[in-house]
């Protein structure tokens, strides 16, 4: 049950993402989505692991570039992206999403954690944009995070819970009463989380849901075939 809570949890944040102009969406083309692709890639590494924050400059976006400066965030202090140690050696396949106009597209990123660094499994919502040409990265924030192991129960901004989304941590989430007890009745978050993927199914193609689980299974596998040649 728990194992599903979280699968549903990354459903609900992805589908949430693209839900809105799922109906006027323009096509994304091979070509797009192969830039996307490699770009998402090469973010992934050079600056959520943090591998290349020189390179990683020349990819973000006036959004991520705001309020910061490239000395700063090439030394580290100034950075406007979380670090995160993200597992596997290639993220190509570790986003889903859409265009909302053909110079724009809107994504969900999922990310497992290296094994032993204590991180959980998180989802990302990412904005790209096309600049000349160009896909660059524009925004780039944690959605979600989801919890496994024993004891993590329901939705809220607690680290007690299974699932931390945007809205838990607003200003009924967080530590609040009302955060406590959603972690105490996981089922009643349960039934609500299914009425929300109701709700978001009418207007998101359904194979959203199917995208997910084979691009995120996709990329784990592989991350564990080449984990386990190299060990």
């Amino acid at each position: 049950m728990r194992g599903f809570v979280r699968t549903l949890g990354v459903v609900v944040v992805s589908a949430a993402i693209a839900a809105a102009p799922a109906a006027a969406a323009p096509r994304m083309t091979p070509a797009d989505r192969t830039q996307i692709s490699n770009l998402i890639d090469r973010f992934v590494k050079d600056v959520v692991l943090r591998h290349d924050l020189a390179d990683g400059w020349t990819i973000a976006g006036p959004d991520l570039r705001g309020g910061t400066t490239r000395r700063a965030w090439v030394a580290g202090t100034g950075v406007t992206v979380a670090a995160y140690p993200a597992a596997g050696k290639d993220f190509r396949n570790a986003w889903t999403g859409q265009l909302v106009t053909p110079t724009r597209a809107e994504l969900s990123v999922v990310m497992h954690p290296q094994p032993g660094s204590g991180e959980d499994e998180t989802a990302a919502s990412v904005g790209v944009q096309k600049i000349h040409g160009r896909w660059i990265v524009d925004i780039f924030y944690t959605a979600a995070v989801f919890r496994s192991g024993s004891g993590h129960n329901g939705s809220c901004g607690l680290s007690s819970c299974a699932v931390s989304g945007p809205n838990d941590y607003g200003p009924a989430g967080g530590g609040s009463a009302i955060g406590n007890s959603q972690s105490r009745i996981a089922g009643h978050w349960l039934w609500i989380a299914l009425a929300g993927v109701g709700a978001i199914v009418l207007a998101t193609p359904l194979g959203l849901f199917v995208r997910v689980k084979r691009r995120d299974r996709r990329a784990w596998a592989a991350y564990t075939e080449s984990h386990r040649a190299s060990s």
